[in-house]
């Protein structure tokens, strides 16, 4: 291998200038991220999503349903 070759595989490792600018806009965007307070982190976690809940609320109303009398069988079947 020579010069030239070393040379040619190097740049093919090493970013463009565009690129390069990308990675560190990414990189500070994540480090940014990392930065927030924590009462805003808190708040995203609290954000509700009414279709998530409306799922939930339902799923868990079905399950009462359908499961009570299911519990109820299962005792009295079971000494």
């Amino acid at each position: 291998m020579n010069d030239r070759e070393l040379v040619s595989l190097w740049s093919a490792l090493e970013p463009s200038a565009r690129l390069r600018a990308r990675i560190e806009t990414r990189v500070f965007e994540w480090i940014e991220a990392g930065e927030t307070s924590i009462a805003g982190e808190w708040l995203a976690l609290l954000r509700v999503e009414p279709l998530t809940a409306l799922a939930y609320v339902s799923v868990g109303a079905v399950s009462l349903v359908l499961l009570t009398p299911v519990g109820w069988m299962t005792s009295w079947l079971l000494p």
